[in-house]
């Protein structure tokens, strides 16, 4: 029970993650296109660019944690998975990690895109893209276990 509201938990803050990103994202496209509809930087609320450091912040911290904690070559999660589980729970529960990596990816390579294209327009996705870039590479290096050599004594 602890675990299916764990991860309830992680789906909803990566859903909240995306709407806000999205959000920001679509009012840099619009403000850089001509007669556009969408919401606007100025309809990205103070509360909202708040809400997205925290989210993408908890986000971020969820992604490091499960990978430092995997081992090289395995899949995340899959250490949390019941040795008697069927193979089609086994399966899921590796699609969903995946799929919650692949979507942290995906988002903040586009915010870190769009950022360098528009770093002026909406602050808030400039410094998103910029913070999950620092971030990334931590997950990378916590998931290989790349640690700088001990000094020679």
């Amino acid at each position: 029970m602890r675990a299916f509201f764990g991860s309830l938990i992680a789906i909803l803050l990566l859903a909240l993650y995306v709407y806000l990103a999205y959000q920001g994202g679509m009012a840099v496209l619009c403000a850089t296109a001509t007669g556009c509809k969408a919401p606007l930087p100025a309809e990205f609320t103070a509360e909202m660019t708040a809400a997205l450091s925290v989210v993408s912040g908890l986000v971020s911290a969820l992604v490091i944690t499960e990978l430092s904690i995997t081992q090289p070559g395995d899949a995340p999660v899959a250490r949390a998975i019941n040795p008697g589980a069927s193979k089609t729970t086994t399966n899921l529960v590796k699609a969903l990690a995946a799929t919650y990596l692949l979507v942290w990816i995906a988002v903040g390579s586009w915010a870190l895109l769009l950022g360098l294209k528009h770093a002026a327009i909406l602050p808030a996705i400039t410094n998103l893209g910029q913070a999950w870039f620092g971030l990334a590479i931590a997950a990378a290096y916590a998931y290989f276990g790349i640690r700088p050599p001990n000094p020679p004594a």
